[in-house]
């Protein structure tokens, strides 16, 4: 614990030597701003790509287990059931659907209550969409428009008309899509299922979401009306999922698998190459800190020796006045401390207005006008404690072998200059 002698003692000789007070607070305000500035960026890049991915689609996906062929030595023998020979469709052509879908809904939901963002039925399927001769193949997804804006947001990202209580006969269709197809608000196109059904709808909204999946090649329409088109009736193709943690959805996944008839996928399965990638960031992201803290202690480390070296004859003196051993230990030490909590709040107040310059510079859209971050950055309260915590530490460890060398000083010595 520091006494008043000590901590006197302490702050004079900081006071004493200037130049060398400030180059030992710039070392650890650089590297407290490298840490956080460098850990902010990082961790909003990988937020941005995670988002590009995850926002556009269901964190999670169930659906109906593909029906497999099964062979004739495979089927239990039954009195009447005579072999078929002749064309039989292939199961793979025929849409898969989940009826009687009310139950399982709520049986869901009770499985993944703790980590349930939200669940949505949902009726999907492969489709044409037309005007006069241009013809662009199309996903299919029928929807409750209020339900399924909590799995992709269609209603802020609108640039003209309405996706929020679409009619029958109407349809919110992407930018890009209108834009492929001339069309615009009001206007008519015709949607033909892969199953040959065929309706005309009215364009009632057009969006622009930035993903490419869904502003190009997706067409909203009301859940009855893409029933009809895929020929399944009151049944649904499946649920979607969001989860609280998007990184848990493998778990969630895993977890519905073992309670559900169903083929379970998550988006973590579909998307290994860009999980690679951020592991990789992110253990690139630690090297780069673990780095910095080492070159960081050592440069202190530096520091403080030659403050030791060129004080022997201080010391010295402090201890024939009857300074001991633990009190000079302490002393150096608490220059250490000093340093690195002046260095870890200038580095802290340099980081964050770095950060904020950085997060005050936009980017346009060329197609859309819209104004996005130039660099995405991802401020975290852990940020802060890593950088604060890691020069705090660095610069009482890399100060406890100068202060035992200070210790070690035999007074009788260094005053007879040997």
């Amino acid at each position: 614990m520091a006494t008043p002698f000590t901590l006197s003692v302490a702050l004079r000789q900081l006071a004493y030597n200037r130049g060398q007070t400030l180059l030992t607070i710039g070392v650890v305000a650089t590297s407290v701003t490298l840490i956080i500035f460098i850990s902010s960026l990082i961790n909003g890049l990988q937020v941005r790509i995670v988002n590009n991915v995850t926002d556009s689609i269901a964190h999670v996906r169930i659906m109906p287990e593909e029906r497999q062929p099964q062979a004739l030595w495979e089927r239990e023998s039954a009195e009447g059931d005579p072999l078929a020979v002749g064309r039989v469709a292939k199961l793979e052509q025929r849409q898969r659907k989940i009826e009687g879908w009310q139950p399982w809904l709520e049986r869901i939901r009770s499985l993944v209550r703790d980590d349930l963002l939200t669940l949505v039925p949902s009726t999907e399927g492969s489709a044409v969409i037309s005007r006069e001769t241009k013809r662009i193949p199309a996903r299919l997804l029928g929807v409750v428009p209020e339900d399924y804006n909590r799995i992709v947001d269609i209603q802020s990202n609108l640039v003209s008309g309405r996706f929020f209580a679409l009619n029958g006969g109407e349809a919110a269709i992407g930018l890009r899509l209108s834009r492929d197809l001339g069309v615009s608000l009001g206007d008519r196109v015709r949607l033909l299922s892969a199953e040959g059904n065929v309706s005309n709808v009215t364009v009632a909204g057009i969006f622009d979401t930035g993903f490419g999946s869904v502003d190009g090649g997706a067409v909203f329409v009301p859940v009855r009306d893409a029933q009809s088109l895929l020929g399944i009736g009151n049944a649904i193709t499946g649920f979607g999922l969001k989860v609280t943690d998007v990184f848990e959805a493998e778990r969630v996944a895993g977890e519905l698998r073992q309670q559900l008839p169903f083929r379970i996928e998550s988006w973590m399965q579909d998307n290994e190459r860009t999980l690679s990638g951020l592991r990789a960031q992110s253990g690139s992201s630690q090297m780069i800190v673990a780095f910095t803290t080492l070159s960081a202690g050592l440069a202190i480390a530096a520091l403080m020796v030659m403050a030791v070296t060129n004080k022997y004859r201080e010391i010295g003196i402090l201890k024939a006045m009857g300074a001991s051993s633990r009190q000079i230990l302490r002393i150096f030490t608490l220059q250490g401390l000093i340093l690195s909590l002046i260095g870890a709040l200038l580095g802290t107040l340099a980081s964050l207005g770095l950060l904020a310059w950085l997060g005050s510079l936009k980017t346009i859209s060329a197609t859309t006008g819209k104004a996005s971050d130039l660099f995405p950055i991802a401020l975290t309260l852990g940020n802060f404690l890593i950088g604060n915590g890691l020069a705090l530490a660095t610069g009482f460890f890399a100060s406890l072998y100068p202060a035992w060398r200070a210790s070690r000083v035999d007074p009788i010595k260094v005053i007879r200059g040997q």
